[in-house]
Order: C-alpha cells, then structure tokens, then sequence
C-alpha cells in the first residue's frame, strides 16, 4: 500500500490512529535526508513510514514503521 504525508494509519494489529509524518528517502529537505541515513544505519529502507500519534499521557510520539505493518483509516 501506498502513503503519503498527512494520511491517518493504523498498525494492522491495532493500536492508535497515527498520522504518516513522512516517507524515508522521499523529501528532498537536506535535514531529512540526514535523518534518513541516520534511519537507514538503524536497518531502516526507503519507503518505511514515520508517523506521529499522542500517547495516552498526551504527549506526541513518534516511530518508524515497515508499510505493510499500517492499514489506512
């Protein structure tokens, strides 16, 4: 499935409604193609989704996350 920025996710499992912050290895901004290497020298790939959701102390949250683990809702 394909996702772009400000689609509402969900983790197949359950869990949250988060919104997709960005794509890795698809915003040409300099700060995030360094973030990106930093991701990509963690084991992530292009095409991985960062989403951002509140937590349950309200707090916003955010992680990395392989496409085929979100469904759109």
């Amino acid at each position: 499935m394909e996702f772009t920025t400000g689609d509402v996710v969900q983790l197949a499992s359950g869990g949250p409604k988060m919104t997709v912050q960005r794509i890795v290895d698809r915003d040409p901004n300099y700060l995030f193609k360094t973030q990106d290497a930093v991701l990509k020298m963690s084991g992530f790939t292009g095409g991985d989704v960062v989403c951002q959701w509140f937590g349950d102390n309200g707090k916003v949250e955010s992680d990395v996350f392989k496409p085929t683990m979100l469904i759109k809702v």
